[in-house]
């Protein structure tokens, strides 16, 4: 069920596709029932045990999920009042609706507009006011359905604390509009981040204790994957050896945490001295450069494999922003804003960025990417890196996002 999205919340609107993802998780979980039978015989139970587990299970799974859509369908929906009429705001409906799934409807007002309405997708009902922005504060938070208000601007600046401080005794969370957007999105909004708020805002802060542990899940896991993957790590070698003329492996020069550069190790996937007549360019759709072995192994990234032995040195983590090659890295701190702040963690094998987003060959594909790793950077833990780890497993299986 995990390898078919089945846990993805906005599954719960999607019916028919929930209903066929079902039918696809049985028929896999059929087909390893079968693998574990001719493996193992003593777990062979008869056909008809199988059967009827099989069916009964699909129908009760579909009925079950049916009904737990059903009662969101029916719930209330929590209202969110946003305050404030800049393209944050807008930025903000805009989220929300692309997000429907969550439960939330929107409940707007503009600072400065004498008008309350409600906006939904594409059509708002208005009513006019002559009062103050205080006071159509609290009307709007009269209704019980309003729990949160974001603020997107400087309005808050122009409420008296005292107002402030009541609405939140009331039980109304009061949250800024970088806070409520990564919540929504997990994502920081960098074209409208402001640093103040990244300077103040909870999270980022680093643990001796967590760093340790976290080398030595690192430490463990590339052993084991290193061991596991050997002989696949042996068979592409010598694919890669028989496919085209040069070297099995190919070396390159990264940027690591606080700007440090190391030496990542990879099978090769192009064609030996690709770059001679380009210099450092990303690799493309359908690039000419890589060798038909080359697709292959970037499909499933068994090219990455080698850089089990960058994480057992120390210079990179199983999760974390992906390396980038020094000449694009100058680049980019150029063009992006904040892009240096990725490299204050440890690369990764895999990162928040790579699940989230495809392969990106532009400028404005790491900008998006950036907003990635920068919510993985302010919010670290182990669950989360161990959720990344999970979904990585899927990307790779899948042969997702690859170039």
């Amino acid at each position: 069920m995990y390898f078919c999205d089945l846990y993805m919340a906005e599954r719960l609107r999607q019916r028919a596709q929930t209903a066929a993802a079902l039918l696809l998780a049985a028929a896999l979980t059929c087909a390893l029932v079968a693998l574990a039978v001719l493996m193992q015989p003593s777990l062979n139970l008869g056909r008809r045990f199988y059967g009827a587990a099989l069916i009964i299970t699909t129908i009760g799974l579909i009925t079950w999920r049916t009904a737990v859509w059903s009662t969101f369908s029916r719930r209330s929906p929590t209202r969110v009042l946003v305050v404030g009429g800049d393209a944050r705001a807008h930025l903000v409906l805009a989220e929300l609706e692309r997000h429907a799934h969550l439960g939330y409807s929107v409940k707007a007002l503009m600072p400065g507009v004498d008008r309350v309405g409600w906006l939904t997708a594409g059509a708002t009902a208005v009513s006019t006011s002559p009062l103050s922005l205080v006071d159509r504060l609290d009307v709007a938070i009269a209704d019980p359905l309003v729990r949160t208000i974001v603020f997107t601007e400087s309005a808050h600046e122009r409420i008296p604390v005292s107002d402030l401080l009541r609405w939140r005794m009331q039980g109304i969370e009061i949250v800024e509009f970088e806070s409520f957007y990564e919540r929504i999105t997990g994502r920081l909004p960098l074209a409208q981040l402001r640093e103040s708020w990244l300077v103040l805002a909870p999270g980022v802060a680093r643990s001796a204790s967590r760093e340790r542990l976290k080398r030595l899940i690192d430490l463990a896991a590339a052993v084991v994957i290193a061991i596991l993957a050997s002989p696949i790590a042996l068979l592409a070698a010598v694919a890669i050896k028989l496919d085209s003329p040069g070297p099995v492996f190919y070396r390159q020069r990264r940027v690591g945490r606080n700007g440090r550069e190391f030496v990542i190790c990879k099978f090769r996937s192009m064609r030996d001295g690709a770059e001679r007549a380009t210099g450092a360019v990303w690799a493309q759709a359908r690039d000419p450069r890589v060798t038909r072995v080359g697709r292959i192994i970037r499909a499933l990234r068994i090219d990455e494999l080698p850089q089990l032995f960058n994480v057992i040195k120390g210079d990179m983590s199983m999760v974390g922003p992906r390396p980038e090659r020094p000449e694009i890295v100058a680049r980019l701190i150029a063009a992006i804003p904040l892009y240096q702040y990725r490299h204050s963690v440890k690369p990764g094998l895999t990162g928040w960025a790579q699940v989230c987003y495809p392969y990106g060959a532009t400028i404005e594909d790491a900008q998006n990417k950036l907003c990635y790793d920068l919510y993985y950077i302010k919010n670290p833990s182990l669950l989360f890196d161990l959720q990344i780890i999970l979904q990585t497993v899927k990307i790779v299986l899948f042969g997702r996002g690859a170039r």
